[in-house]
């Protein structure tokens, strides 16, 4: 069954609004990565700044099977590994709104560094799908 989310999206912004009004940005003001969503019904994510300090790492990485509901504008990462081994196992529900090129994911209300409630929010931009290879013998 195919769906509309599928395919590769290259995130454009990462940022977190806690409940002050104030916009973290965590990955910078360039953040980099990808999110991919497959017809067999898996997904990966990765996500880091475009330029890492090698005494501090920073980055998302998880992947694992999803599910997208269209009429509700969800989708749910069913994690299955992820560099947070604290995630694994866990469904992380994101409200997924979809218009054209634009995938925009938001996440529930979540304790912030100090324990502030916060939002995160994904932007991504669909990647032109390749066209089939054509081999001539």
């Amino acid at each position: 069954m195919s769906s509309i989310v599928e395919g590769t999206w290259k995130v454009l912004s990462f940022e977190v609004q806690k409940e002050n009004g104030e916009v973290v940005l965590p990955f910078g003001e360039k953040v980099i990565g990808y999110i991919n969503y497959t017809p067999s019904g898996h997904f990966s994510i990765q996500y880091m700044p475009s330029k890492q300090d090698a005494s501090d790492l920073k980055g998302v990485s998880y992947f694992g099977k999803y599910e997208y509901n269209r009429e509700k504008d969800y989708i749910v990462h069913h994690v299955e590994g992820s560099l947070f081994p604290n995630s694994e196992g866990l469904d992380k529900i994101r409200h997924a709104r979809l218009r054209g090129k634009s995938l925009k994911l938001t996440c529930p209300p979540m304790n912030w560094e100090d324990d502030e409630k916060a939002v995160a929010t994904i932007n991504f931009e669909k990647q032109e799908e390749l066209p089939p290879v054509t081999v001539n013998f």
